[in-house]
């Protein structure tokens, strides 16, 4: 029980850490728009995201389990990717907030940052057993229900916020190429 406690824990961590682009712009969007909008916009991208990485995880059923693993190259890579960027001073320029949207603009802006989260997650799913599969999904989703509940108690808070945010966001590669190579280590959690 308490090893699959600590997968939900270890998924919610992955899903916090590759979100902190999505936690930055929700709070830019909760001061430009308001919370309503841009946490529902939030939670429906992230629902999208966690289904489709479940999905893509139960659909490599078919695949011999041994290559599985190799998923893991994905976030691996894209860690990589990051961690380079962050040392060429990349990836510092900030993003324009429409003051206006509606709920499916803002889910599909926030889709259109989630690809981390899916290239961590995905692999991660994939690779595990059907209890621990679940209990990471479990804990991912309460990560991002916990998420978009900060979005409403900071709609109070409304200035500076992004600040702390997008300071955060420097986390995510790590989280990426930590991710990338535990899927790519046989572990307890995996299918064999």
């Amino acid at each position: 029980m308490s090893a699959l406690l600590g997968f939900a824990a270890s998924a919610a961590l992955a899903q916090i850490l590759t979100n902190l682009d999505n936690l930055a712009l929700l709070l830019a969007l909760v001061v430009a728009t308001g919370p309503r909008i841009a946490v529902g916009g939030y939670l429906l991208a992230q629902a999208v995201v966690l289904s489709a990485a479940l999905a893509v995880a139960l659909g490599l059923g078919g695949l011999p389990l041994y290559w599985i693993g190799y998923l893991g190259l994905v976030p691996l890579a894209l860690g990589l990717r990051g961690i380079a960027a962050q040392w060429r001073g990349q990836g510092e320029a900030e993003q324009q907030v429409p003051m206006r949207r509606g709920l499916m603009a803002t889910a599909v802006l926030f889709l259109s940052l989630s690809l981390d989260s899916f290239a961590v997650l995905t692999p991660l799913l994939a690779d595990s057993a059907p209890a621990y599969r679940w209990a990471g999904l479990t804990g991912a989703s309460g990560a991002a229900l916990a998420l978009g509940m900060g979005g409403f108690a900071a709609g109070s808070l409304r200035q500076g916020l992004g600040r702390w945010a997008a300071r955060l966001e420097a986390l995510a590669p790590w989280v990426m190429l930590g991710a990338g190579l535990y899927v790519l280590s046989n572990t307890g959690t995996d299918l064999v």
